[in-house]
């Protein structure tokens, strides 16, 4: 007769999940809706996860014999730390989403890279009124704050503004409902771009008589945000013409699930030189990439990647700030400084990868590109 062998959850008797750790293995695949799925995953070793609401890991694939990673928000929440979710959604031309949905199965394990990034309400001291408003599945960061401040039972007063095109869009409608009706302080709005007559709630493009209607208080909140970069636009916008305070309005730094990240592409003027201050004398240096044979010029003020973009030159990257540890890229040769965010490994350091993104030369180089 078999027995079931349960997992050890005593914190103090097993370590910190880091990706030089365990791979991650799914161990429970979720259809949140039509195109969005919720993938669950546990160290592959006995170990718990440190984090808070609203940050992001990256995952390594193998694609087709092709190397990818891709950045993902953590769904879940910090106060069930022996899981972590991710939720995302089929995308036109998605290389990781679009394999997970098709490929990724219950048993499977993936590596990835360590928990970071600073948008979250546990980085900030909030006012005791929040305002999250989310569109798409820039929704999972809200829904990891939501499910942390719920299981905390945390004495603040929430409204959660979420946008989508339908309402078979919507991701975790059930969820957000059962806490509006069990939760004195949780109030939630859908609002769907388009919509039958069935639809007796908000439709359309968010508006400054929509947000007053739904939040009459919204001057008096904290706001979060995250979601296409249009939405965000249109939040920021909406806000400064009703005078809001942005010294507290947050929203996520990066589109970790725009197509400019699925692509790994993006234009030279994203990015600005690093600067040292005048004091510093400049160095140029030669950064030689091995597989174009070409040979560019980059000052010790200037992040390489910068510098490789400024020549035409396309390379994978999306967050431009040493978190996401998409612009891995092996060097051969040379010294740099490198002010990696929680992007690389500490192995995938040892054998001589660096964040290009964050990275200053302080030799001539050789890289793998």
């Amino acid at each position: 007769m078999n027995s079931m062998v349960f997992p050890k959850i005593d914190i103090d008797d097993i370590p910190k999940w880091e990706g030089d750790l365990a791979p991650l293995e799914c161990i429970a695949i979720k259809d949140e809706t039509h195109n969005v799925k919720s993938f669950t995953f546990r160290s592959k070793v006995d170990a718990w996860f440190k984090f808070l609401p609203g940050q992001h890991t990256t995952l390594f694939l193998n694609i087709n014999d092709t190397s990818v990673m891709r950045t993902y928000t953590i769904a879940s929440s910090p106060t069930r730390p022996h899981t972590i979710t991710i939720t995302n959604k089929l995308l036109e031309n998605g290389t990781v989403t679009n394999w997970m949905h098709e490929h990724l199965k219950v048993g499977d394990c993936i590596d990835a890279l360590n928990i970071g990034g600073s948008f979250g309400i546990a980085f900030d001291q909030p006012r005791d009124k929040v305002l999250f408003m989310s569109g798409g599945s820039g929704i999972t960061p809200m829904l990891s704050m939501s499910r942390y401040l719920v299981d905390l039972s945390i004495d603040l007063d929430i409204v959660f503004l979420h946008n989508a095109q339908t309402p078979r869009d919507l991701i975790a409608k059930d969820e957000l409902e059962f806490y509006e009706q069990h939760q004195s302080n949780f109030n939630r709005h859908f609002i769907c771009d388009n919509a039958d007559n069935d639809w007796s709630a908000e439709r359309g493009l968010l508006s400054l008589t929509m947000l007053n209607d739904l939040v009459p208080d919204i001057i008096e909140r904290e706001v979060y945000c995250c979601g296409p970069k249009a939405y965000m636009d249109n939040a920021q916008s909406i806000l400064n013409e009703i005078g809001f305070d942005m010294a507290h309005y947050h929203q996520e730094s990066f589109d970790i699930e725009s197509s400019t990240a699925q692509q790994n592409m993006a234009e030279p003027s994203k990015f600005v030189a690093h600067d040292e201050g005048e004091s510093i004398e400049v160095v140029e240096y030669n950064i030689t990439l091995k597989e174009t044979g070409k040979t560019i010029k980059c000052g010790s003020n200037t992040n390489i990647l910068v510098a490789i973009q400024k020549e035409g030159i396309v390379t994978p990257f999306a967050c431009s700030m040493g978190m996401c540890g998409t612009c891995r890229t092996k060097m051969i040769e040379g010294k740099v400084d490198m002010d990696a965010q929680g992007g690389l490994l500490k192995s995938h350091e040892a054998e001589g990868y660096i964040l290009i993104c964050c990275s200053h030369p302080e030799s001539d180089l050789v890289l793998e590109l």
